[in-house]
Parts: structure tokens; C-alpha cells; sequence
């Protein structure tokens, strides 16, 4: 692991791709001019397996910049990211929200090892213990600790499985992005819609 700048020590390899899209592919310089464009919007931060300890990295880099009480964060299958310490920025953060979800016994949110390594989850898990159909039952976690003996952690290590870890919700996520995340688009049309925001144009 390696020095973060927001406090303690975290992946390399996760920081270095993270680095790669905030200096080099320019997410910095867009958060910034959106900052300055939208003072008082709140800023979504969404990422799956690796993408989430990217996230995770984005959401505590960003509020380093200044933008406070503004930024929400939401991962899934997200792998230990960081040290204890920097599990621990999270409590004090000040997230609009932040919310670690995992599948039933997906074994990425289970490396690296807790057991074998200094690394440690951040808060706050959101635990489906099962399918995650439609209005299924999940465990909101300790706020305080992200490694909750009552939730994922509660599970036996050989019950873990990859297969939970590629699907989310009733979707797979090696064909929902590509497929353009259709019915996402629908419903948020549908949200429009519903609040009176999209207009039928008269004849």
C-alpha cells in the first residue's frame, strides 16, 4: 500500500488508475469548472468492483478540494481499498451519503483479506442477503465500523462466490452498461414525466 493524500494508505494499483483518470484523462479539471458552475449541486459518485474503490478514492479526493457536505457515494462489490486509517476519513467525512453495497456472498467485497493484510472496509455497508429481487430484505450496517460482524462478514469464507459478485440487482454488469442501461433511462423519463417536467408539444 501507499500514502493517500486524504489519510492513510491504500491500494497502489487502485490509487494509480484513479491518478490516471484525475490527472491525466482531466476529471479534475471538469469536477472544478462543474464546482464553479454548480455551487450549490450535489455531486454522485458511482462505481462496481475495482470502479468502486475508484469511487472511493474520487469521493474523498473531491471533498479535498472543497466541495463539502456535497458529494454522495455509492458502491457495489467494492474490494477492501485502504488501511484502517483510511477507512476512518470516511466517519468524518460529511458525505451527502455513502452506502457500500454487496450481494449476498460476493467474495470481492471479501479481498483482500482482512486476516492476511492490513487492509479494512470503510463504512457504511448495505448488505443483501440474498437475490436482491424487487423489495427484497437487506441489513443496514454499523455506521461506525465497516467491518460489521453482523452483516457480509458474518458469512463462512468457503459460501463466497464470483457469481454474486456479477450481478447486482437483477443485472449483470458486463452487458448493463453496454446495453446503454435502457430501462434506467426509462425510468428516470418516467420520474420526468411524473413531475411535470416534460411537456407533450401541442399541435
Amino acid at each position: 500500500m501507499v500514502p493517500f493524500i486524504g489519510g492513510g494508505k491504500v491500494n497502489k494499483q487502485f490509487l494509480d488508475a484513479f491518478n490516471n483518470i484525475w490527472i491525466n484523462a482531466g476529471m479534475k479539471d471538469d469536477i472544478l469548472t462543474l464546482k464553479n458552475k454548480n455551487p450549490y449541486s450535489n455531486i454522485v459518485i458511482v462505481g462496481h468492483s475495482t470502479g468502486g474503490a475508484m469511487a472511493s478514492l474520487a469521493a474523498l479526493t473531491i471533498t479535498a478540494t472543497g466541495i463539502k457536505d456535497r458529494v454522495a457515494l455509492f458502491t457495489f462489490g467494492e474490494p477492501r481499498t485502504g488501511d484502517k486509517n483510511f477507512a476512518s476519513d470516511f466517519t468524518s467525512a460529511n458525505f451527502v451519503i455513502s452506502y457500500r453495497v454487496v450481494h449476498n456472498a460476493d467474495i470481492v467485497s471479501h479481498l483482500p483479506s482482512i486476516n492476511d493484510s492490513n487492509y479494512y472496509h470503510h463504512i457504511s455497508e448495505m448488505w443483501w442477503p440474498n437475490n436482491m429481487a424487487n423489495g427484497s430484505n437487506y441489513i443496514k450496517c454499523s455506521k461506525y465500523d465497516g467491518e460489521d460482524p453482523k452483516c457480509s462478514n458474518s458469512l463462512d469464507v468457503s459460501k463466497l462466490n464470483f457469481d454474486d459478485h456479477k450481478t447486482y440487482f437483477g443485472r449483470k454488469f458486463s452487458e448493463y452498461g453496454i446495453s446503454g442501461c435502457a430501462d434506467l433511462i426509462t425510468s428516470m423519463n418516467d420520474g420526468v414525466k411524473a413531475n411535470g417536467k416534460s411537456q407533450k408539444k401541442s399541435d
